[in-house]
């Protein structure tokens, strides 16, 4: 089975040759494509191809991540069930889910065979946070752990901040859920459905990027988007305006 795995491993890779495409979008930017835009990107697991947006402008050194969550605007319903977060809905052009079976195989992209061995490089987690006061910020996480579907997508990051007000981690060995799918650690709450959407929760009160839109200008609360850290670094706790999260392949 080990033998088969660096086999098809090996295929994909010449696949991807022949065929010109990336897995993620640090390859693509490292490629000579710099402009943010929709690029199809190559699931190796599943050898089929799926589009992504890449952001080649977040405010970093490093250049080509691949977002997975944005919320600009409200547009979009997030109080959804189990599968519609395991597919993803929205559009790559505004909001959008990119679906938690894609950010799995994203994950598990960055496979590297050397002397017969298969070795992984987790990507970077990257959030970029925007107040209704102009007030933004990009804390940056390391994902040590995505789990598929048969864990409920457990995840767990930890912070690359070394000070400051993102210097702690927002989202700890958490399984995904969803208002029809109770996954998280509180017994006596239900904190999809109390926060109308899916996340991975653990008691309810950390982060939520999925939580439905706020009102212009009002301020940050539990009940809306929001992320830890943020509460810190604008003293008038202004509601979030706009957020997305984003992978980076330090590997390729």
């Amino acid at each position: 089975m080990y033998a088969n795995a660096i086999n098809s491993a090996e295929k994909t890779q010449r696949f991807m040759k022949l065929t010109g495409f990336s897995k993620e979008c640090t390859s693509i930017y490292a490629s000579g494509s710099t402009s943010s835009g929709i690029y199809p990107i190559w699931l190796k697991e599943r050898f089929q191809f799926t589009y992504v947006y890449c952001d080649m402008e977040l405010v970093s050194t490093k250049k080509g991540w691949t977002t997975i969550q944005r919320r600009m605007n409200g547009e979009l319903n997030f109080n959804r069930g189990w599968n519609d977060y395991v597919r993803g809905f929205g559009s790559l052009r505004g909001e959008y889910w990119l679906g938690l079976e894609n950010i799995y195989r994203l994950w598990r992209q960055t496979a590297t065979i050397k002397k017969g061995f298969i070795s992984r490089t987790s990507p970077e987690l990257g959030v970029d946070l925007e107040d209704w006061d102009g007030v933004k910020a990009f804390p940056q996480y390391g994902v040590e752990w995505f789990g598929p579907e048969k864990t409920n997508f457990r995840i767990n990051v930890f912070s690359l901040n070394a000070s400051g007000c993102f210097e702690s981690t927002p989202i700890f060995f958490n399984d995904f859920s969803t208002p029809d799918a109770d996954n998280d650690e509180k017994e006596q709450n239900h904190c999809a459905r109390e926060n109308k959407s899916g996340w991975w929760f653990d008691d309810c009160v950390v982060s939520n990027l999925n939580a439905p839109y706020p009102k212009h200008k009002h301020p940050m609360n539990l009940d809306d988007i929001f992320w830890k850290g943020m509460f810190c670094l604008n003293p008038k706790d202004i509601a979030l305006r706009y957020v997305s999260m984003n992978f980076y392949h330090t590997k390729t």
